[in-house]
């Protein structure tokens, strides 16, 4: 359960991953589809494979392997001919380093206890806080410092998911400040384990959850390319 939850310390490194549309798991082939719109970076671009291998690192010593990252497609060609500074709307696929020989005995039952363990942890994080979503989001603004990330709980549960969030300020390498809403969804794609990130920028408290139906429909088209 440790590994399956070093999704939560990774959120402060709120940037891309290393790529691959195919990871191999422990001998498993799992094809890792861009959300729709999106368009996966390449290691063959210079921009691209800057991020690629400092997010990755960083990601590595966390005790997780980056597997790919896509951003808005475009937004990434303005990125890409430096006519964006940021890429604002991404999302990565990652798993836990120590189980990619694993298998998940029984993935319902994984998730299941995912979203148990979650909900312990955030019900004393968020104890002090509105029951609602969208207030508690209002009343994190005025709290969470600079660099910081605030758990918002857990947003949803469903058979292929166990979905999280999380509020973060960030300041960008720009020197700008960011307001960050980031989606995690712990998914068992043949038995193995697949941790699902969905990253854009605060626009209101409504942002988590009108993000969220989206979401969930990345990683229904997740097990649907993995049939």
């Amino acid at each position: 359960m440790r590994s399956r939850l070093a999704f939560v310390a990774l959120l402060t490194f709120a940037a891309t991953g290393a790529m691959a549309a195919d990871a191999v798991l422990g001998g498993v082939s799992i094809h890792l589809p861009p959300p729709a719109g999106f368009c996966e970076l390449s290691e063959s671009n210079p921009a691209d494979n800057r991020m690629v291998t400092t997010i990755g690192g960083l990601v590595g010593k966390a005790g997780n392997k980056l597997l790919n990252m896509s951003a808005d497609c475009q937004q990434l060609t303005a990125w890409r001919a430096g006519k964006r500074k940021l890429l604002d709307d991404y999302g990565q696929y990652q798993t836990p380093a120590a189980q990619m020989s694993e298998l998940v005995a029984s993935p319902a039952d994984a998730i299941k206890q995912t979203c148990a363990t979650l909900r312990t942890q955030g019900s004393q994080i968020v104890a002090n806080q509105a029951p609602d979503l969208k207030a508690r989001i209002e009343e994190t603004l005025k709290t969470v410092k600079m660099n910081e990330v605030s758990f918002l709980g857990v947003l949803a549960e469903d058979a292929n998911a166990c979905y999280a969030g999380q509020l973060q300020k960030l300041q960008t390498e720009t020197g700008t400040e960011k307001t960050q809403i980031v989606l995690i969804g712990v998914a068992i794609v043949k038995n193995k384990n697949i941790f699902v990130y969905r990253m854009t920028v605060y626009k209101g408290p409504d942002t988590a959850t009108d993000l969220l139906g989206t979401f969930k429909n990345t990683i229904s088209a997740l097990y649907a390319a993995n049939k």
